[in-house]
């Protein structure tokens, strides 16, 4: 049932009121006992959740906390020598791996079935009572959210390590992760929009190794990034 549903996931997308997803379709679909189905699913707001989180157990980037590119870049620029260059040479080395990093990132997301499906769910919470079972969805959606959060804060902290930075008093490496997840979820809103508006390079010197091609998220996430962390040592 979970392996027919997430075919037409993938193929469909998740309509807000699940019409493409009746128990009884997928029944005859998957071939399977229709008694043995509504024992383990009293309803179709049930089987959503299991379903929602099929999405994302599948979902190769979900517990990685980044797809495989996205960490390729990460590990290019957070190498085991990262601690032996000077703290000019961190700072441009982090700049640049955010740069490549996020833009990546900000487009990749968005081709995963897992991140549109989501989008799906807290939108649709969002407009109201459009969604079946709202209650029962958004403690799905934060348990989801805090296993996410949770590997981005231990990538953050293993960045801070390399980089030779530590958060600001009063912030958490979660902190961070909340706060840049946000932006990157708005900036996917405007995205979808307008994608020209915010996929347009921008040509902006950040650091003293001069101008540089920099996408408007890795902007934002260079911000926020900056203003959470503080480098070792200092007060």
């Amino acid at each position: 049932m979970l392996d027919v549903a997430v075919e037409r996931v993938r193929a469909e997308g998740l309509q807000l009121d699940y019409a493409n997803i009746e128990l009884e379709d997928l029944i005859r679909a998957a071939g399977v006992p229709r008694s043995t189905v509504f024992r383990i699913w009293p309803d179709r707001v049930s089987f959503v959740a299991d379903l929602v989180r099929a999405l994302f157990d599948a979902d190769p980037g979900f517990d990685t906390g980044f797809d495989e590119k996205t960490l390729s870049l990460i590990a290019q620029s957070a190498g085991p020598d990262a601690h032996t260059k000077t703290a000019a040479e961190r700072g441009e080395a982090l700049r640049e791996v955010l740069r490549a990093a996020v833009a990546h990132n900000v487009v990749a997301v968005e081709d995963t079935v897992a991140w549109r499906a989501y989008k799906t769910m807290s939108a649709a919470l969002a407009s109201g009572d459009v969604v079946p079972g709202g209650d029962e969805i958004r403690a799905l959606l934060s348990e989801i959210e805090d296993r996410y959060l949770d590997r981005m804060a231990e990538i953050y902290r293993d960045l801070n390590a390399a980089f030779g930075l530590r958060m600001r008093e009063g912030t958490t490496e979660r902190d961070l992760a909340v706060a840049i997840v946000a932006m990157i979820d708005g900036m996917s809103d405007h995205r979808r929009i307008n994608q020209p508006m915010v996929d347009a390079p921008r040509a902006v010197a950040l650091g003293p190794e001069g101008t540089r091609e920099w996408h408007l998220a890795a902007i934002a996430v260079y911000g926020i990034y900056d203003a959470f962390t503080v480098a070792d040592g200092s007060d």
